[in-house]
């Protein structure tokens, strides 16, 4: 995570609270005692029938510079059907999502990340589960916002996301309402420049298409250790890094579909 982004977040969660930031920082070091994540995102519990959660929200032009370009897609040139029919209904009818978990089919879905556009800003929403027994309340969460959209626009969510969430949602005994439709960027990015990139991963396209470089990521091996870790011993600190890597990840997808979406420029590498 970029020492910029670490310590604007910090100046927001001040700024939420209304205290100074010494005292906080001075008795963690002198007690040792663990840190949570809402000393370092702000945020607020959301609760529901199945118990309660972190939610950590924050819009994207308190992150990087609003560009002109935000909201808007264009009309693909190729047969795109399912790009063309969210660039013709709007944007403000996705819901961009991106989830994190403890890595097996069968484990825990501790954080999702989700974008949608509100009319003059991207919304970024964390929903996170501190312990493995909120689980079913996140996935209460996401359905109930999901639910209120039209697209659920992932990479890769056709074959892991969307059955993910679905079999979790199963395993907790929740009802689980998801987009009627699915826009997976990763076939449609395939179709476009498997002839012209090494790869399709999505950092490949973060670099060569949207001209985005990541600093501070982490690993994504290296999550599930890292919420284990935040679960036994309460320190977040580690794990924020965690949320930054998911932010990245649901914002890179906005311009993946506006890439997507682009002439194509025989003279440009990935365009």
């Amino acid at each position: 995570m970029s020492d910029a982004l670490r310590a604007r977040l910090g100046e927001l969660t001040r700024a939420r609270r209304g205290v100074a930031p010494a005292p906080v920082a001075a008795r963690a070091l002198a007690t040792r005692e663990p840190v949570g994540v809402e000393s370092f995102l702000p945020g607020g519990e959301w609760r529901g029938a199945q118990g309660a959660i972190y939610v950590h929200e924050c819009l994207r032009s308190s992150l990087e510079r609003r560009r002109d370009h935000w909201g808007r897609l264009e009309a693909p040139e190729g047969p795109e059907p399912d790009i063309a029919a969210l660039a013709s209904l709007g944007l403000e009818h996705a819901l961009f999502l991106d989830l994190e978990t403890c890595g097996l089919v069968s484990s825990t879905v501790f954080l999702a990340g989700t974008m949608h556009w509100n009319g003059s800003d991207f919304v970024l929403r964390q929903y996170f589960a501190r312990h493995y027994g909120e689980e079913a309340a996140l996935i209460e969460a996401l359905g109930e916002t999901a639910a209120a959209f039209q697209f659920l626009v992932t990479f890769n969510g056709k074959s892991y996301d969307a059955p993910f969430l679905a079999a979790r949602a199963q395993v907790n005994r929740v009802i689980l309402r998801l987009p009627p439709r699915h826009l997976d960027l990763l076939h449609a990015a395939r179709r476009r420049w498997r002839d012209v990139l090494p790869d399709c991963r999505l950092q490949t396209l973060e670099a060569r298409v949207c001209r985005r470089w990541r600093s501070g990521d982490v690993p994504g091996d290296e999550v599930p250790g890292l919420y284990h870790d935040y679960v036994r011993h309460g320190d977040a600190h580690r794990l924020v890094p965690v949320f930054h890597h998911n932010l990245l990840d649901v914002i890179t997808m906005a311009e993946i579909a506006r890439a997507l979406c682009a002439p194509r420029h025989p003279d440009r590498p990935g365009r």
